[in-house]
């Protein structure tokens, strides 16, 4: 596989704002202003949701700085909860994902259409839920699709590269329209402040803010496209993860001066009744002649680029949630496959350009119900993903995290009770929020289809445990956080892991580790043990083996040879570098350890003792497995090998417990 490019903190901004902003204020931003009851307590509801979205997008921050790998919310629930919780997340994201792109592929050939009325000509080709479908749509639709496929297939940072020229022509045509929309600006045209003209059951100026909520995870959504695309971060992950808070800040904000500055250019009763385009068409009726015609046009090309970076940002995140949940068995594990050159998921990404394909042979007519439901996939998402920091900051708080909330669990609480509480209002009539029995039909009809998914994926979940799942989603994490000790490469040849299975009739299995002493006889030590979902990393010499653990031993390339000639290993045994093992070499980690130098002052308390007597692994969980002294090597040194001024010790370990053992030499 090759070297997968970076992506910095300002492409994976352009990738999240892109995908929030899209094109909605272009197309339907009047219809925000008739069913709030006024522009201004539709910008007033941005500013509400603003409040209630900064607490959920501080967790994704967190999290995603914490947990740097795709999947996202999965990701996170299945670290928090497991499988089921992790399946509900998942599966509920991916559907409003996934709904997403054909929307977007069917309202580009739409715009483009007005741009170029050609796309239109002759009869269509037939009619599906009244919408008329050309051939000029199919074909347009069809190669705006393969294109997006082709550079989403070539990593992120190809997408992101992209995006950010697509995100700078998207707010260019945002700001010109607010600047061009304040200087025909009359205080007037936003009389009455108030007023429900039959849109929605509100009856306050309050109301109608709040009522805007109802639209907020549909205009919001998109901030999950950065969590889902940060294996490819580089730098400090952590102003990564702080770009999710931005996006959704500058997003609200955005929405909220348009909503101002174009429904002052206009008396907004009056503008409520423009169709679609409807800023596009504004500018038409309040500057006359080629200038109208200019805005006109620029506007409508703006609202294309809106809808490239919403598509664009989406097929990205749609197939990077596949791929994580195929790594942990929620949905077929053939959904995992990354391209060898670039490191995608390509057959994810297929799964991404048939719902691309599939949009303009739909029509809008058919579509549009489909994506009624996704505000429920997204505030599904949204509640879990609160939950699980407060899951993890209990169950992991040695983790680290770049990045920390104010407020601490009490921030994530709000986020989490508030997305619970919408949650319930989108299936209650009558709400101001109520998203209709369509979408509810629709929603529980798509969680159906995925249940009906985990259920077929049972038997592949049971052929790993839930920890080795669990290495396969977050090895990249592991692995972008290590670094390569100078004395690395001599693992290549002089360091070999053995991974056996206790056979079940094994005459040592139910015996400790210093009862078969197989570090003092064959000097093999243990470094794993998996059991069941259970793993004991470097366990002490009481630990007992039983048969059907997972043993996983480390020796010289001699040693473990001979151990494997005397002792019962079974048939289907194997043997790796100790290189690739930790992750260093050309596969994936397998452990959450991690190796390094520590030279010896002579004022540690284990210095002058034998390796036995020092508590390295009793106390601290670390294993030595070599010595430098004096020019030469000692590789997995004798118990009785006393630790010597001016030795370097090789180290592996957890990485919490190697910084507790340099702390007690002073050093860091």
């Amino acid at each position: 596989m090759g070297n997968k490019k970076r992506v910095a903190a300002l492409d994976f901004f352009c990738i999240g704002f892109g995908a929030i902003v899209g094109v909605g204020w272009a197309v339907s931003i009047n219809s925000w202003m008739g069913g709030s009851g006024g522009p201004l307590p539709a910008a007033f509801g941005y500013i509400l949701a603003l409040v209630m979205m900064i607490p959920v997008a501080l967790c994704y921050c967190e999290l995603c700085s914490m947990l740097p790998v795709s999947g996202g919310g999965m990701a996170y629930a299945f670290r928090a909860f497991g499988d089921r919780v992790a399946f509900v997340s998942g599966w509920a994201a991916f559907g409003a994902f996934i709904t997403i792109i054909p929307w977007e592929a069917i309202y580009v050939v739409d715009i483009l259409s007005i741009l170029f009325p050609q796309l239109k000509m002759g009869s269509p080709l037939y009619t599906l839920a009244g919408a008329d479908i050309y051939i000029g749509h199919i074909v347009v639709g069809t190669l705006i699709s393969i294109v997006l496929f082709l550079i989403n297939r070539r990593g992120v940072s190809t997408s992101a590269s992209l995006q950010r020229i697509l995100c700078f022509a998207l707010v260019g045509s945002g700001i010109l329209a607010m600047i061009c929309a304040v200087i025909k600006l009359d205080v007037n045209n936003f009389y009455p402040l108030y007023e429900n003209i039959g849109q929605g059951s509100h009856s306050s100026f309050m109301g109608g803010a709040v009522s805007i909520l109802a639209s907020v995870p549909f205009f919001l959504a998109g901030f999950e496209t950065i969590p889902q695309g940060i294996e490819s971060a580089g730098g400090d992950v952590k102003s990564v993860g702080k770009t999710v808070v931005l996006t959704v800040v500058l997003s609200c904000i955005f929405y909220a001066l348009l909503l101002v500055t174009l429904g002052g250019a206009l008396p907004w009763r009056e503008f409520v009744g423009f169709g679609s385009p409807s800023a596009a068409l504004m500018f038409k009726e309040i500057y006359s002649g080629p200038i109208g015609q200019a805005l006109y046009m620029l506007i409508l090309c703006g609202a294309v680029c809106g809808l490239l970076t919403t598509w664009n940002g989406f097929m990205m995140a749609s197939s990077q949630i596949l791929m994580a949940m195929a790594r942990v068995s929620i949905v077929p594990d053939v959904l995992a496959k990354q391209n060898r050159k670039y490191g995608t998921p390509i057959n994810a990404l297929k799964v991404s350009l048939a719902a691309s394909i599939i949009g303009p042979f739909l029509g809008s007519g058919l579509i549009g119900s489909l994506t009624t439901f996704s505000a429920a996939g997204y505030v599904v998402s949204w509640m879990i993903t609160a939950y699980c920091l407060i899951k993890l900051r209990r169950i992991e708080p040695e983790l680290k995290r770049p990045y920390r909330i104010p407020g601490g669990v009490k921030t994530a609480w709000f986020a989490g009770l508030t997305m619970t509480l919408l949650l319930i209002l989108l299936f209650i009539p009558g709400q101001p929020v109520f998203m209709g029995n369509t979408a509810i039909g629709l929603f529980l009809g798509w969680m159906m289809i995925g249940v009906a998914l985990y259920v077929l994926d049972y038997r592949q979940r049971k052929r790993y445990s839930k920890l080795k799942r669990a290495s396969f989603l977050f090895a990249s994490m592991a692995a972008a956080d290590m670094n390569i000790p100078g004395f690395m490469d001599l693992f290549e040849d002089d360091y070999r892991i053995l991974s056996f299975i206790v056979p079940r009739d094994a005459i040592y299995a139910g015996k400790n580790l210093i009862e078969l002493g197989w570090g003092k006889n064959h000097n093999v030590f243990i470094v794993k043990v998996e059991r069941g979902t259970e793993m004991l990393m470097l366990p002490s010499g009481l630990t007992n083996i039983y048969g059907g653990d997972r043993v996983f031993a480390v020796g010289s390339r001699r040693a473990v040879r001979r151990f494997c000639d005397n002792q019962d290993v079974g048939e289907k045994y194997t043997m790796s570098t100790m290189k690739d093992f930790m992750g260093f070499g050309s596969t994936e980690k397998q452990v959450p350890l991690n190796c390094t130098e520590i030279p010896v002052k002579g004022n540690e308390p284990y210095c002058g003792r034998p390796i036995k007597a020092t508590g390295i692994q009793e106390n601290h969980h670390c294993m030595i497995i070599g010595i430098k002294r004096a020019g030469e090597t000692m590789m997995m040194p004798e118990a009785n090998t006393v630790v010597q001024k001016g030795d370097v010790l090789w180290v592996v370990g957890a990485e919490s417990n190697i910084e507790s053992l340099m702390e007690l030499g002073g050093l860091e």
